[in-house]
């Protein structure tokens, strides 16, 4: 399963780091993980950017999971079908404050923060009414708002212990791989920019002490390796320490007109003016156990290394902005008064993005060798039995554009009311996500072809159903609940990706609303969502070398979400 989930992910990945053709000698070096590749934009990245989570909103379609696409009256209504805005018979306003709370859960040991609370706006706008008759044309309404579609507030955090394994080995075969040698990284001779930022975390590994430029044990000139590490990884004992936390979300500006044909046909159009912001910090660290121990070597201490790597670590920060814009279409049609049959098209979203990106390391070594002085060609050189400080931290990789088209979604829905009392409405909406296409990338990235062949091969379309039910046992009192199921974009669900993906999204609502005068509402809602994702690595190095194959990698691990979120519509008629 490893090898053939590696050999999907070659083809998800592709490998930027490789050397020209000539320097290559028959090998090729495949990298990736949650750990590498955080200077561009993955296909998860954008699998995760065109999300749209239709229970967030307004309190009343949070509460009933987001079923609108044939209810209407609501301004949700301008994110999912725009004929519902053709139902309102008067003008309206209403604010929708949200609070969330999202909670990991990993498949390994907790190490920080696994949570992440948030305040933000779900939902604002107005609905006005341009034309209101008696003749064929019932009425014509103009909305203007904004709905929340999806949020990117997330932390999780982990370790594990008992690996042999390192990610400074995937430094140094990167390092290596690059034919690069310690002059070029050293000091003044560094110049970030002549390098691809898909190896600056190597060069920052380099600076902490986790790789060193060394005489090859066998001869034949020097090579990067992890010496402060040691080679020997029979008898040690390497943790690993992951921690991801992400701010921010994708929110939609919605321009819509709406229209009622005698109280049977509504239709309805959108122009959807979409804003991502994205701020992640990626943390990875190792700490370095040796067991055992003697008088002149105590537990934990390295028996031949004159240099001890205690432990590393790496941040890398990176921030995404961007702008997009579509088009929704939709029509309702109402064969009978307590019937509703609605169906609305999203074209896809176009976005043009930003990048930022810059990384950080920090790595303190032990020089546990009481009899060796450094000379001064050494380098670094330590206090005697002291601690090394090795600091580093790359420019910023800023103003990098990027541009591509979310997936079309065609969504269906059936309402049907029992009277004043009770409305039971379910949806299904198909959404393509192989049809993602990245249009513009940056030099240093892949081209927008490898995207789209792995948009091609590894994803297909999804498929959501959304159950909303309302029930007034009071004219004034509407008690509602909510159920939506999204499956799996992934044409393998089984298997591995560098980052984890959704594979599949469950999620519940209830709530209540309140009629406070002829003219004020107050909508109150909670929803649960989970989100179950695939496995993934922290870090992977593949190494092949004619029909044979050197693997490095962590272990799998598994990352899922679950999201709490209560929010309040507060809306005003006249």
């Amino acid at each position: 399963m490893k090898g053939l989930a590696k050999a999907a992910a070659l083809v998800l990945l592709g490998s930027i780091l490789a050397p020209p053709a000539a320097a290559q000698q028959g090998s090729n070096l495949v990298t990736g993980g949650l750990m590498a590749n955080r200077d561009i934009l993955m296909p998860s990245n954008f699998a995760e950017l065109s999300q749209t989570q239709f229970n967030f909103g307004t309190a009343r379609s949070m509460a009933m999971a987001g079923a609108f696409t044939s209810l209407g009256a609501d301004l949700s209504s301008m994110a999912i079908n725009p004929a519902g805005l053709g139902m309102y018979r008067h003008n309206e306003i209403s604010v929708t404050p949200l609070i969330t709370m999202t909670r990991a859960q990993n498949s390994a040991e907790a190490w920080g923060s696994n949570s992440s609370n948030r305040f933000a706006m779900s939902s604002f706008g107005f609905v006005f009414n341009l034309y209101e008759g008696t003749g064929r044309t019932t009425s014509v309404n103009f909305g203007f708002g904004y709905n929340r579609l999806a949020d990117l507030n997330y932390s999780t955090s982990f370790r594990s212990t008992g690996n042999v394994g390192s990610i400074a080995d995937m430094y140094a075969l990167q390092l290596g791989q690059d034919g690069l040698v310690a002059d070029d990284i050293m000091g003044n001779n560094l110049d970030w920019f002549m390098h691809s930022p898909g190896l600056w975390p190597a060069i920052l590994g380099y600076k902490a002490g986790m790789v060193d430029y060394t005489e090859h044990p066998d001869g034949g000139g020097s090579w990067w390796n992890p010496s402060w590490i040691g080679s020997d990884r029979d008898n040690i004992d390497i943790g690993h320490y992951a921690g991801v936390e992400s701010r921010g979300s994708v929110g939609e500006y919605d321009i819509s007109v709406g229209a009622n044909f005698g109280n049977k046909l509504y239709v309805g159009a959108t122009i959807g003016i979409q804003a991502i912001h994205q701020e992640l910090q990626y943390t990875y660290a190792e700490d370095y156990y040796y067991p055992g121990g003697s008088a002149e070597r105590p537990e934990g201490v390295a028996p031949d290394l004159r240099f001890q790597q205690l432990w590393s670590k790496l941040n890398q920060a990176t921030v995404t902005d961007g702008a997009g814009v579509n088009l929704k279409l939709g029509i309702t049609y109402r064969p009978i008064p307590a019937l509703r049959i609605g169906m609305a098209f999203h074209t896809p979203t176009y976005y043009s993005l930003e990048t930022r990106y810059q990384g950080a390391s920090l790595g303190l070594a032990f020089c546990n060798d009481p009899d060796y002085n450094p000379g001064p060609d050494d380098f670094p050189r330590p206090d005697r039995d002291g601690y090394i400080d090795c600091p580093g931290e790359s420019p910023v990789l800023a103003s990098n554009q990027w541009s591509f088209t979310t997936p079309a979604r065609l969504l269906f829905g059936l309402s049907y009311s029992i009277g004043n009392r009770a409305v039971i409405s379910v949806d299904y909406e198909r959404a393509w996500y192989n049809g993602i296409r990245v249009k513009e990338t940056p030099a240093f990235a892949y081209a927008p072809s490898d995207y789209n062949d792995s948009f091609r091969n590894d994803f297909k379309g999804s498929n959501t159903v959304r159950i909303g039910a309302e029930f007034k046992p009071l004219p004034i009192l509407a008690l509602r609940a909510g159920f939506g199921y999204s499956g799996s974009w992934l044409t393998q669900e089984d298997s591995v990706y560098s980052s984890p993906l959704a594979r599949e999204i469950t999620y519940c609502g209830a709530g209540v609303g309140i009629n406070l005068s002829r003219t004020v509402t107050l909508d109150v809602a909670y929803s649960y969502q989970k989100t179950t994702q695939s496995s993934y690595w922290l870090y992977y190095a593949d190494l092949y070398t004619g029909g044979s194959v050197e693997q490095n990698s962590s272990a799998l691990y598994t990352t899922d979400y679950a999201r709490h979120a209560v929010a309040l519509t507060l809306a005003f008629r006249f």
